[in-house]
């Protein structure tokens, strides 16, 4: 079993960059001169166009792996940031930021209470007066979470240099206790099924305790919408869009 971590090139095709996802946490970061740090910053899909706005960015991700391609990513488009490897439930950098973003569902690594607890005070403590914690999560889809443990449904398909087509499916079990999702997926190209198998265990986030996680480290929702277009969030949304402040 590996981790989706692992290879920064299949990572980038199941995650490839997203202009309106951009645009939001470029307006949250605030632009030129403001200080960011981007927790789970991967592969530095979102750290290059932070960097771009003129922002002065901190990438932080636990994944040598996905820290190497972000620092090639930046490198290539000729942009600059600090990285560090560190677990967000950690982080300590001894100073201060006007954003903090954690973007693309990576709140969702966390698992318990506990984790929540400690990545939140971190992000607190390396709040600035008047700082916005950015981040995005599903809402958990009951159709989804329901399906059969055993039944695989198709991801996506999509075009590796080396490869060619690539095929991926997945399976989920869900456990309503932990409310952790375990997902499988399952690699193949046109001559090999199944060649590789990563496993991502999310842990789903239901709106109405959002807020009460937030505030087991002294974090409180400022905004919430539906999506990167800042539209209000119905019982039609398939995402959470958050802003956060200090309480």
């Amino acid at each position: 079993m590996n981790s989706l971590y692992d290879d920064a090139d299949l990572y980038d095709l199941v995650a490839p960059r997203d202009a309106d996802m951009e645009q939001f946490y470029v307006k949250a970061a605030g632009g030129t001169g403001r200080r960011v740090l981007e927790l789970a910053c991967g592969s530095g899909r979102f750290t290059a166009p932070l960097a771009a706005s003129g922002a002065d960015v901190t990438g932080a991700d636990l994944s040598p792996t996905m820290l190497a391609r972000a620092r090639h990513t930046l490198a290539r488009e000729d942009l600059k940031a600090e990285f560090v490897e560190c677990d967000m439930r950690d982080v300590a950098l001894g100073r201060q930021y006007d954003a903090i973003i954690m973007a693309a569902n990576s709140l969702m690594h966390l698992h318990t209470e506990d984790d929540f607890r400690r990545a939140f005070s971190a992000i607190r403590k390396h709040l600035a007066p008047d700082g916005v914690f950015a981040f995005d999560v599903y809402v958990p889809s009951a159709r989804l979470l329901s399906l059969p443990t055993d039944e695989r449904q198709p991801l996506g398909t999509f075009q590796h240099k080396v490869l060619g087509t690539i095929t991926v499916e997945e399976t989920i079990a869900y456990d309503p206790v932990t409310q952790i999702s375990r997902a499988n997926w399952y690699w193949s190209t046109e001559t090999e099924r199944d060649f590789r198998r990563t496993r991502l265990d999310l842990r789903q986030i239901y709106p109405q305790e959002l807020p009460l996680l937030l505030s087991l480290g002294g974090l409180k929702l400022a905004h919430r919408f539906g999506d990167f277009d800042r539209s209000l969030m119905t019982r039609h949304s398939f995402r959470q869009v958050c802003l956060a402040v200090a309480v």
